[in-house]
């Protein structure tokens, strides 16, 4: 079986010729040049990946060993988020789980992906409108465009668990200026959760979902929290329960900021 470290190492990939805090911002003609993914010199960007999924979509596992391969070549440059959503995530006694959430609901609705499995990378823009991808074999173009960026802020998370109570302490550091409204999301993501998946080979009830959405921990659209000036912080602290159905061991916490206006244009994100 070709792997996706290979499949990624036999493609020479399109970046962004300009490492902006944006990657909308440069017309496509003057946008691309061609690398080798062996070379890549990562900055200080870590992309948002969020996949919109499903337990009845036959082609996602596809898309899940893609992620994978992209995470593994990112060495932590990249934080995949999979959401769960639509007629393709839907509960019945063959597939028994609930994956779906409020927030994630809410993002279906309103990035509306036209196909599954689709993906955001950082929540590119395309004139007005988030750049929404469904075909997963241009998945690592999209990556590498979005982490060739140089982001103008840094997050640190300290994070403190005992049982299922959580303590959740966020520093946003800015070393440019972002001179437009900003918002942070704080998000609880799940591994490891065994239930059935459709596949081409036919319904897996052992199979592993990772990096799954299971709650917003401070709303569906996060917190506004404003422009911020080059050598400037924002801090917010959080109580949070992790939810009853959830393993907390295997919990993660994921916090990104984001443009409010467009609810697009992912400015920098972090896992902890």
């Amino acid at each position: 079986m070709t792997t996706y470290k290979n499949i990624i190492k036999g493609l020479l990939l399109s970046v962004l010729a300009m490492a902006g805090t944006g990657c909308d911002k440069i017309d496509e003609a003057d946008r691309l040049i061609e690398v080798d993914p062996d070379s890549f010199e990562f900055t200080n960007k870590v992309v948002l990946l969020e996949e919109f999924t499903g337990h009845m979509c036959i082609n996602c596992p596809t898309g899940a060993e893609i992620v994978k391969g992209l995470e593994e070549w990112a060495q932590g440059h990249v934080i995949p988020v999979s959401i769960h959503c639509g007629s393709y995530a839907m509960v019945s006694p063959v597939f028994p789980e609930d994956f779906t959430t409020e927030a994630g609901n809410a993002y279906f609705e309103t990035f509306d992906p036209d196909a599954f499995p689709s993906c955001m990378m950082d929540r590119q823009m395309d004139g007005g409108s988030v750049v929404i991808n469904s075909n997963y074999d241009t998945w690592q173009s999209g990556l590498i465009s979005c982490v060739a960026q140089t982001s103008p802020v840094e997050i640190e998370l300290d994070v403190t668990r005992n049982g299922s109570e959580m303590q959740i302490g966020v520093n946003v550091i800015a070393t440019y200026d972002v001179d437009y409204d900003t918002s942070l999301q704080l998000w609880l993501v799940e591994d490891g959760i065994t239930g059935a998946q459709l596949s081409p080979a036919g319904i897996d009830n052992s199979y592993v979902h990772n990096h799954v959405l299971r709650d917003a921990i401070n709303g569906t659209w996060g917190e506004q929290i404003g422009s911020i000036s080059s050598g400037s912080a924002v801090e917010r602290n959080y109580s949070y329960t992790i939810p009853a159905q959830c393993v907390p061991e295997n919990c993660k916490v994921v916090a990104f900021l984001y443009e409010t206006s467009s609810r697009g244009n992912i400015i920098q994100a972090a896992e902890w």
